[in-house]
This record gives C-alpha cells, structure tokens and sequence, in this order.
C-alpha cells in the first residue's frame, strides 16, 4: 500500500491523501487550501495526480478544508463515487453552492478592480461542477461496512467533530494478510455536551491522524460554561452586547446550543441572541433534521423547544436590514456572526461597531490562523483594521477556543491510548509544525515504528 499527501501535510488546510491498494487509488477529502482562491499560482488550481484515475472519493466530514475542492476534481474529469455519511452528504451542497456564490463575488469585485482590458483568472469552479459532485454523492450510514472497490471495505464510525463527521476505516488484504487502514479525519472533544465523544476503533496497522490542537490542553465543558456565564452575566449588568465569530458549520450551532443549555438548565437570566449569517440557517435546518445524532442529554433540553437549535430567544438575521438594524438596537444581547476567523462575511461589519467601546466583548470560540483579524483580536493588539479602517481595540476579549470542535492533546492521547496500540505505521496531518511535534511522541508510544510528519506530495509504502 501506499499512501501520498496532497494536502494537509505540515498544514492545516487542504486535505487530500491518495491511497493506492493494489490497483485501486482512492482519495481520501479534497478540501481548499488556505490561499487566494483568484491566485493562478494557488494550490487550488493543481493536481500532482490524475484526477480521471482515481476510482473512490472518500469524505470525512463537510468544511471546506475538507471538501472544498471536490468541484474542481470533477472539473478535471473525475465522475466516480463521492462517499460520504448521509448528514455530510447534506451539508456538502450547501457548502459547495455557497463556495460557487462567493467565487462568482470574488470574480466580480476583481473585474471593478482590475486595469481596463486585461482579464482576471477564472473561479475556481462553477455552479455546474457542485451540482456534479451533488449526483456523485452516496451517502452511507454509519458502522455499516460497504465494499466500495474489489476486496476494499469502508466503514463510517462517528468522530464526534461536527454534524455528520465521520472516522474513516478500510479494510483489505494485501499479500495474504488482512490489513487496517484507519483516517481520524478531525476528531471531536470528549464531554462536550452536544455531539457523542468520538469512536474508538482498534486493530489498526495503518493510522493517519490529524494534530490540529497536539500541543494545547483545552478548557474542560463545565469551566467553559461558567466562563460564558460570566460574559453573559456581564452583558446583562452593563447592558451591552457580545460579539461572537462563529464558522457557520458546527461552531455557530454549538454556541446556540450552549446559550440556551445556560438559560435553560442553569437558569441565567435569557438574552437575545442573534444569529447573523443566512448560510448558518440554512445548515441550521439540517442540523434539525438529525436529532439522533446528538448525546441524550442534549435531546432532553433541545426538545424542551419548538425546534432544534431555536427558542424564543434566538433570532436569525436573514436580510441585510436585520443585519444593520442590531447596530441600533441597545444591549443586552448576543450576536454570533460569520466568518469565524473574521476575514469575510457580517461579522466585520458588527466588529467594527463594538470593539471600540469597553463594555462590549469579543469571544473567539474557533482557532485563529495566523496572519487573520480573528488571531489580532484574540492576541490583543491594540488596533485592528476592519474594513479599510482601524480602530482601537477597546472592547473586553475573551478566548474561549475550548468550544473548539477539534480534540486537544489530552483527548487526541486518550484516543490513541484507546486503540490498544500495536499500531505498525503512524503518520501525524492536518496541525501546524509545532503542534505535530509535540504530539509525536504521544502518538509513539502506541505505534511500531517511528510516527511519519509528512511533506505535502511525500509517498510512503506501508
């Protein structure tokens, strides 16, 4: 078998691993790289393999650095399988049509900026193409083996990251012996009150596991709460508001859940919350339609409302005027917004009217990148630049990136503790440099020989 890493190596965006078991080749994810999408020397645009050869297209779950480039394979001639859990399948149209929109935005603001006469680069792919990968779908449920290719078994099981995320498994044989391949895709935290923790898998020869939070501990759920509690707490005596940057994905309907578990269960005084993102509605409304794939608990307070992820104190801003319209409206009140690094999207425009006042407050509940406004905000810097003009960064930020949706090192030790070891080849993806050092000896002890930290486009036999 081997094994090569398009994407995700040394990184944490672009996930792509190209497996060849003996002449089957099967990708595993096809997510965006962090990079301009209209750069004609983008990573995006290329493919270091044939994409009219690869007989499967595995996916672990929905973001875009994760699937983000699945048009663009199809684009390049792939028509084969797209396998994903059923919630994933979901949520990948929606993402992907949503990519198409922006990509036509962003060709269309580059045309009123470029010099008269010289043509801008195409997007990255169109409207066609999702609808494409839309038909290559098949959804598959989990912990239900499928052979997807001659004597190659796949099996779904949960990895508690978001909605519909899913730890890969294929078994085969090869040289007269069965073997294991096992792929984390991003795994989840323990206890976190919404998802079920992630699934334990044993047996494995071959581990490939993501690293995104290896070298940081996070706060456990009930510190979490309490420190929410407070800013809420906070709000409502200075009748001010909290501006929280959520990705539209998974963070934004963990915060919702949270907000009302604390109004709920631990009886804080409620507020308004706003949710200001029409794309976090529309997977909102998926979310609602898979009510068993959340923790018991979670299902006893959720159905104390109307609808999932709702209740009258929750508000989805759909237009551009509800939008504004929270500029005007006093505190207290919550207003969770995309994107959740800060570079896109509404959450800039609510930004910049509370971060110069000290009683209002930032909370960053997703990991920041570097270089990104939402690291600036989270680092402290005195001044930041949203939307061509700066502003002193005044307000209360808090960083509560413990409602992370990736497992920390502890969790990401336990997992690995949990498989029993024995496992013959180890190979450490998708985490900064310094996150994929300090978990490779944590990963070693239950691995035979050393833990791979691979370069992108390195082949490895196993």
């Amino acid at each position: 078998m081997r094994v090569t890493f398009h994407g995700a190596a040394r990184q944490v965006t672009g996930t792509a691993h190209l497996l060849e078991i003996g002449r089957s080749r099967i990708l595993l994810d096809c997510g965006l790289f962090d990079s301009n999408r209209l750069d004609p020397e983008s990573p995006n645009r290329q493919f270091a393999f044939e994409p009219r050869d690869v007989d499967a297209v595995i996916v672990s779950h929905a973001h875009n650095d994760h699937i983000g480039r699945l048009p663009c394979l199809v684009r390049a001639g792939y028509r084969g399988p797209i396998y994903c859990t059923r919630a994933t399948g979901d949520i990948t149209s929606v993402m992907l049509r949503d990519s198409a929109r922006i990509q036509r935005e962003d060709l269309r603001n580059a045309l009123l900026r470029h010099p008269h006469g010289v043509e801008p680069i195409e997007p990255l792919f169109e409207l066609a193409d999702v609808e494409w990968v839309v038909e290559l779908l098949r959804r598959t449920p989990y912990a239900e083996p499928q052979e997807i290719l001659p004597g190659i078994v796949l099996t779904y099981f949960d990895a508690g990251h978001i909605l519909g995320s899913a730890i890969i498994q294929l078994d085969f044989e090869e040289d007269g012996r069965r073997r294991r391949f096992v792929f984390t895709g991003d795994l989840g935290r323990r206890n976190m009150g919404l998802l079920p923790d992630p699934t334990i898998i044993k047996g494995i020869d071959i581990l490939v596991s993501e690293s995104t939070y290896g070298n940081r501990e996070l706060d456990p759920y009930d510190r979490l709460i309490k420190q929410l509690h407070a800013i809420v707490a906070r709000a409502t005596r200075l009748q001010s508001k909290i501006v929280i940057p959520a990705f539209s994905l998974g963070r934004t309907q963990r915060m919702i859940y949270c907000l009302q578990e604390l109004f709920t269960t631990h009886k804080v005084r409620p507020i308004p919350v706003y949710v200001d993102s029409p794309l976090a509605l529309r997977l909102t409304d998926i979310h609602r339609d898979y009510p068993q794939a959340y923790t018991p608990a979670a299902r006893r307070l959720m159905d104390r409302d109307p609808m999932y992820f709702g209740s009258k104190y929750v508000e989805f801003c759909t237009t551009w005027d509800d939008s504004r319209r929270l500029n005007y409206l006093p505190g207290p009140m919550v207003i969770i917004a995309s994107s959740g690094m800060c570079e896109a999207g509404r959450i800039r425009h609510h930004l910049k009217h509370v971060v110069e006042d000290p009683e209002n407050a930032v909370v960053i509940v997703s990991y920041q990148a570097e270089g990104t406004l939402g690291r600036q905000l989270a680092e402290g810097a005195e001044r930041v630049q949203i939307l061509d003009q700066w502003h002193d960064l005044n307000a209360a930020v808090y960083v509560l990136d413990g409602f992370s949706g990736h497992a920390d090192r502890n969790d990401l030790a336990w997992w690995f503790e949990q498989t029993g070891g024995g496992i013959a080849h180890g190979f450490l993806v998708h985490g900064e440099p310094e996150s994929l050092e300090a978990l490779s000896p944590v990963l070693q002890q239950h691995v035979l020989n050393p833990v791979q930290i691979p370069e992108r486009l390195a082949s490895h036999e196993v």
